[in-house]
């Protein structure tokens, strides 16, 4: 059997043995519950290998929409006991938005209109558009309601909102005042090696917030949350999902005129926060020594954000920079989510260094945005030589390769399915 159909095989395989029935988990060690772009991430390689099991998907994670719009970041549709945090830490039945299944009070980066648009690329079905369109017209706007700045773009109040343990986030978490410990076993702790996962004392912080969120039904004002915190990487997928859900409005032949003023009003306020001196976007707290820390200095290249000239310069200057977040003789393999030459970077740690397929997607489609194939077809080639190596895991040392985190990890599976078999790949 050629390489490329052996690996189309493992991860269909990967993929069905994660499935619960209403949704695939994540992973088997650590995550029995339904995540949200997990979960679009699953849905988005399904399309390439079973489109209506894609659809099932999509419609299991929408079965979690809030009535104010809000698709949150956990479903819990089947009881996990050995899973902590879990449903009794949200107590989401509290809350009047909240639907009967129980959910978090967070949501998580929205790929899922960009999911649903390469399902029905690869399988057109007007009724699953009809049907879910409209879900996902009332997610976005209510982020643009609920989480809106006056920049132009939205706010997250939570790590667990984006990629929690990245270091962009370590100055808002430091300001936090917060004078306690751990009051429960941390299943991830039990599962996964300490060195691979965040700190007791960044867990803490978690935990701190999503209790001053409980108080508040996780609905805070902006004014005078203490974690108010503008991220790149969220807003560019946003940007790129408003414009996937402007198209799928026009499939209906319906009107995405509020998509495509979302998508126009976050690249332009995407637009402002170039950094000339960097070749990268200026994170939150807008310090340009600080620009080159993560990848999310870069994620507006996702989103066809940069000029042409701009995203050369990104590519060459930091995204294949050895010194920042390129391949390197002690580090070949790209892209690390923290740069190089920052005093953060840690190779094992979760979002600290380590790489992942689901950011190297996102990059692909970047750089095929602007022409950029031969970059995106090196970046390809690099992807599926790890994941052939390596296994669908979690995330891998950028040095080594080595797998870690949870193994038999979907979204890693799902992504090289995409990856091998869209046709625009």
């Amino acid at each position: 059997m050629e390489p490329r159909q052996l690996l189309i095989e493992r991860a269909s395989a990967l993929l069905a043995t994660n499935d619960m029935g209403p949704f695939v988990r994540p992973g088997k060690e650590l995550y029995p519950h339904q995540w949200n772009w997990d979960s679009a991430f699953v849905a988005l390689g399904l399309a390439q290998i079973d489109p209506e099991r894609g659809r099932a998907e999509v419609r299991s994670l929408l079965r979690g929409q809030w009535s104010d719009g809000m698709v949150p970041h956990i479903v819990f549709h089947i009881p996990a006991p050995d899973y902590s945090p879990g449903p009794e830490l949200w107590d989401s039945a509290a809350c009047e938005q909240a639907p009967a299944v129980p959910t978090s009070g967070l949501t998580q980066p929205p790929v899922l209109a960009t999911a649903v648009r390469v399902l029905h690329e690869a399988s057109p079905d007007r009724s699953f558009l009809e049907e879910v369109v409209p879900a996902l017209e009332r997610w976005h706007d209510w982020l643009h309601g609920e989480r809106g700045v006056d920049s132009g773009l939205i706010a997250i109040v939570h790590p667990w909102e984006g990629a929690d343990n990245s270091p962009r986030f370590d100055r808002a978490l430091a300001r936090l005042e917060v004078e306690s410990e751990l009051d429960f076993t941390r299943t991830d702790r039990q599962e996964i090696d300490a060195s691979e996962r965040p700190t007791d004392s960044d867990y803490v912080r978690y935990l701190y917030l999503v209790r001053r969120l409980q108080a508040q039904g996780y609905r805070p004002t902006l004014d005078d949350w203490p974690f108010v915190f503008v991220d790149l990487t969220f807003n560019s997928i946003l940007a790129a999902a408003e414009v996937d859900l402007a198209w799928l409005w026009g499939e209906l032949g319906g009107d995405g005129a509020r998509a495509s003023a979302g998508a126009a009003r976050l690249s332009e306020a995407l637009a402002q926060r170039w950094n000339e001196a960097g070749a990268v976007y200026i994170e939150d707290d807008g310090d340009p020594a600080a620009a080159d820390e993560t990848i999310d200095a870069m994620f507006p290249l996702y989103a066809g954000v940069p000029r042409p000239d701009q995203a050369r310069r990104l590519f060459a200057e930091a995204l294949w920079s050895p010194e920042r977040f390129g391949p390197s003789p002690e580090a070949p393999w790209p892209v690390t989510s923290a740069s190089k030459a920052s005093s953060a970077y840690d190779p094992r740690r979760y979002w600290r260094g380590p790489v992942w397929v689901n950011i190297k997607w996102f990059f692909i489609q970047g750089l095929e945005r602007y022409g950029l194939q031969a970059e995106a077809d090196e970046l390809r080639r690099l992807t599926l030589e790890l994941v052939s190596q390596s296994g669908f895991v979690e995330y891998y040392d950028p040095r080594t390769g080595e797998p870690l985190g949870v193994s038999d990890f979907s979204w890693s599976a799902a992504l090289t399915l995409d990856l091998l078999m869209r046709p625009s790949a």
